[in-house]
């Protein structure tokens, strides 16, 4: 703002002079570049066309991308800049675009740097979603062999009926009570769990894979022909040099509702 006071005090010299020169015959014209001055000022540092702020964005911009471009992480110098000359919701913007930028060009060493800097400022449930899907495009780009990730139930697993409806959810053990997928069937043998099932980006099957978490799941079926409810549950060590894990049920290990018993 200091810039924009010194242009006001410059802008505002002609109407000085206009008021000390009163015998001045041009009057019009001292008024009129007044208005002229003042007009610029106004343009080129407060309006939305501002020309002052633009290239200050415009240079700050540049000097990010150059880091971008080589794979660098990204300067705390520069990213203390834009906090200081973008608004909050252009500051997100901006850090969602430059993520993107660096994700799309494969610079990881630069989306992680920004992914680091740019989590305190997303604060609301739908800005964190925002920002998981950010986290999760990078893991997915840094472990691409977690990408597809899955989990099965196999083709020669048991049911105690033919199933109306079910639903299985898995979790990580000893870990949050939200699930890191959750997802309805009617046939236990179509059972296939990716990490599109997820409840929130990037809390997945590939996550509990990266971090070597031991998975619960817990499976809860309707009987078709006398809407009986059965469940299970059991703990799978997921395999981390297999993309695609599956686990066999047996008949004997399906419980009784205990609603029902």
């Amino acid at each position: 703002m200091i810039i924009f006071y010194l242009l006001t005090i410059f802008a505002s010299l002609p109407i000085i002079a206009y008021i000390l020169a009163q015998k001045t015959s041009n009057k019009g014209l001292i008024f009129g570049l007044t208005i002229i001055a003042m007009t610029f000022c106004l343009v080129i540092f407060i309006s939305k066309f501002a020309l002052i702020g633009s290239v200050q964005k415009q240079n700050i911009n540049n000097k990010i991308l150059d880091q971008i471009y080589v794979d660098s992480k990204i300067s705390a110098q520069y990213l203390k800049e834009i906090e200081e000359i973008l608004e909050d919701q252009e500051l997100k913007n901006w850090l969602i675009a430059l993520i993107t930028k660096s994700i799309d060009l494969k610079k990881l060493n630069s989306a992680e740097s920004l992914i680091a800097y740019s989590e305190n400022f997303f604060t609301t449930s739908s800005e964190k979603i925002v920002f998981y899907g950010l986290y999760t495009l990078l893991r997915d780009q840094k472990f691409p062999d977690f990408q597809d990730s899955s989990f099965a139930i196999d083709s020669n697993s048991k049911s105690p009926c033919l199933i109306k409806d079910g639903k299985i959810n898995l979790f990580i053990m000893n870990g949050p009570e939200i699930p890191i997928a959750t997802k309805e069937f009617k046939n236990i043998q179509d059972i296939k769990i990716t990490n599109s099932d997820s409840m929130i980006p990037g809390f997945d099957l590939a996550s509990a894979k990266l971090n070597q978490e031991t998975i619960e799941f817990n499976i809860e079926i309707t009987c078709l022909e006398n809407n009986k409810n059965f469940y299970l549950k059991n703990l799978v060590v997921l395999d981390n040099n297999r993309t695609h894990n599956t686990y066999k049920i047996n008949l004997n290990e399906w419980l009784k509702d205990s609603q029902e018993l």
